[in-house]
């Protein structure tokens, strides 16, 4: 059985992930969003964070691990 993926949108430029209803990305200001999206990873302290640092991600908050535009 497929599991259901939580009902979020991806921005492309960031990665980061929004509701559905967003029209700017509240993270890097983009419109420009995608559905398509797989794996999620939460990032709450950025500086101890290695996995922000793999990611170049600049603020904590729920990122997508891969987005298809």
């Amino acid at each position: 059985m497929r599991r259901r993926r939580a009902p979020l949108k991806a921005c492309i430029r960031c990665k980061a992930l929004s509701p559905p209803y967003t029209q700017v990305c509240p993270n890097c200001g983009s419109r420009d969003f995608s559905e398509e999206w797989e794996g999620m990873v939460i990032i709450f302290d950025i500086e101890k964070s290695e996995v922000a640092k793999k990611l170049n991600i600049s603020q904590p908050g729920r990122y997508a691990i891969k987005v298809r535009a």
